[in-house]
């Protein structure tokens, strides 16, 4: 039964806003803040219960709101002014999007009598956001506020997941005051698999000679690790990482077979050419994961299980399940009978001991003085198992990618959408999410002068985020894209760095350089003795791009 909140004289319209969130279980709110929310923000400055973080860019916000749904598994609201706030939003609405992230963003509009009259700082934001978000929203009457909220919360967590975009005039939230009536929540409740699909599945596999089960987004969000798990054992399956998704099962487990990456590596190509049914469970299938859509081979069955139905109409599958992932992997694995044949597990065993082999940092060779890989070694041997590494986009992650194993759920993230600037502002939203939990950022020189400011939060908020910049003074995916087509070619890619210590001690954490590979111990030392933020600046050579190419020495 609905129940009314509130006394006289009644709330504005930013009390109802949090009102309804908090009937919701929404906790946390990113913000930059802007003029036309002023009742938000006192709202929010008297609420012990939901936390206002100030972000410093729009972008920021909700990059960090997108992290911290990837770790929590719960939505986060963000709140932005107008036109130009509502446009450096975008960005990480899109990353929220394309990695099936919950988020509510709040743009704080103009007034309703102002509109469709080019008014200052005036945009149509169902243009803006349709075809980036899961749905957009929009307030003209103070007595819909709460329902559109909840509408939006509510919307935004079910079925796959996505960014929800409410638009509300800063004239229902200055003006009239009232008591709504706010709607109460609903039960959640996941589609289930049923028993006579499960069989068939798992029938399937049984007769399948190298079957491989493809993990995406909905494994992680659903916390189904476990269950990923027990069917691998099974079914003696290997299984595949859809892009950004490496920490959806353990990379030492021998089911492992690698991540389904940018650059595809020949062990993942054999065991995609050997596979003769491929289950995809949880992935919504996107281009980088599928080869452009075309990673299907020839002969291969294909059974596709997601929660949205229309990421099957893409596809030609022999089976298509719209269910939840953790109630399919955990149905297929009843169903599956006796123990997988010895054939099937020395293949898994092949294929993954390769993976193990290309995971080694021993061998790695470099032109510069810092050993990215010897690094990474370095690293992965003395932070904590359950640390939540956080990567912006940028080929240092390659590096990331072949040499740090994700052992533990919830440890690996980065954006989907390839969006750079993600780094610094998604290790405040991690860190806000668990602060229980030791959180790295990996980011990129470029990366970092996109949002790298926002390191400054951090400090404010007392975040011990620790934050290692690869500083390669290059746009080195855009140079190595280049020089693929035209030898040697620099233009335009090479850029002169900042001195990145030196920022990060103006911002107010201490710093540590890094131009030899010896030294990065004792600045890892240092960082970690560190209470609060911190930054490691890693001064590499820009022909040292990729982990793939390989260099003349082992910069020891």
């Amino acid at each position: 039964m609905n129940a009314e909140v509130g006394s006289d004289p009644g709330l504005n319209g930013g009390e109802v806003v949090l009102e309804t969130l908090r009937s919701r279980g929404i906790d946390t709110l990113f913000f930059v803040a802007g003029g036309t929310f002023i009742t938000v923000m006192e709202a929010l400055s008297r609420a012990n219960d939901i936390r206002g973080v100030p972000m410093r860019l729009e972008s920021s916000a909700t990059f960090a709101a997108e992290t911290y749904a990837a770790v929590n598994k719960r939505a986060a609201a963000v709140f932005v002014t107008r036109a130009p706030g509502a446009a450096n939003a975008v960005i990480g609405v899109h990353t929220a999007m394309q990695a099936s992230r919950p988020m509510v963003l709040f743009v704080a509009n103009i007034p309703g009598p102002m509109k469709q009259r080019e008014a200052f700082q005036e945009l149509d934001y169902n243009q803006v956001y349709g075809p980036v978000a899961k749905a957009v929203f929009e307030v003209h009457r103070y007595e819909q506020l709460a329902d559109v909220v909840a509408r939006a919360c509510d919307l935004a967590e079910s079925g796959r997941p996505g960014p929800v975009v409410v638009a509300v005039g800063r004239d229902l939230l200055d003006g009239q005051t009232g008591n709504p009536v706010i709607p109460p929540p609903a039960v959640q409740v996941h589609h289930g698999m049923d028993a006579s699909v499960a069989a068939s599945i798992a029938e399937r596999i049984q007769n399948a000679s190298h079957p491989i089960i493809l993990a995406g987004e909905m494994v992680a969000h659903e916390m189904a690790h476990g269950d990923l798990v027990k069917l691998a054992e099974r079914t003696g399956a290997g299984v595949l990482a859809a892009y950004r998704q490496q920490d959806v099962i353990n990379n030492l487990h021998p089911a492992y077979f690698g991540h389904l990456t940018l650059n595809r590596l020949q062990h993942v190509e054999d065991a995609l050419d050997a596979c003769d049914l491929l289950v995809c469970i949880g992935s919504r299938l996107d281009s980088v994961t599928t080869q452009d859509y075309a990673f299907q081979r020839e002969g291969q069955a294909l059974i596709v299980v997601y929660p949205d139905s229309s990421v099957m109409s893409q596809w030609q599958p022999a089976v298509a399940a719209s269910a939840s992932a953790r109630s399919a992997l955990s149905a297929i694995a009843a169903a599956t009978p006796g123990t997988p044949p010895a054939d099937r597990i020395a293949w898994r065993d092949e294929i993954h001991g390769r993976e193990a082999a290309f995971a080694d940092a021993s061998a790695a060779n470099v032109y510069g003085d810092v050993n990215l890989a010897h690094v990474i070694a370095e690293f992965r041997e003395r932070v904590p198992d359950d640390s939540i590494v956080v990567s912006d986009a940028g080929t240092f992650g390659r590096w990331l990618h072949r040499y740090y194993p994700s052992t533990q759920p919830d440890t690996n993230l980065g954006p989907v959408s390839g969006a750079m600037g993600y780094g610094v502002p998604g290790g405040v939203g991690a860190q806000v999410a668990r602060p229980d939990r030791a959180v790295f950022v990996w980011v990129g020189d470029g990366g970092f002068l996109m949002t790298g400011h926002d390191a400054v939060v951090m400090v404010q908020e007392r975040l011990p985020v620790k934050i290692i910049v690869c500083d390669n003074s290059a746009w080195g995916s855009i140079m190595v894209s280049a020089q693929s087509r035209f030898p040697g070619m620099e233009y335009g890619t090479r850029l002169q760095s900042p001195d990145f210590a030196r920022i990060a001690e103006g911002y107010g954490m201490p710093s540590f350089r890094v131009r030899q590979t010896a030294e990065f111990s004792d600045a890892l030392t240092q960082a970690l003795a560190t209470d609060g933020p911190a930054l490691v600046h890693l001064l590499l050579d820009a022909r040292d791009v990729s982990p793939y190419a390989g260099g003349p020495k082992a910069a020891d």
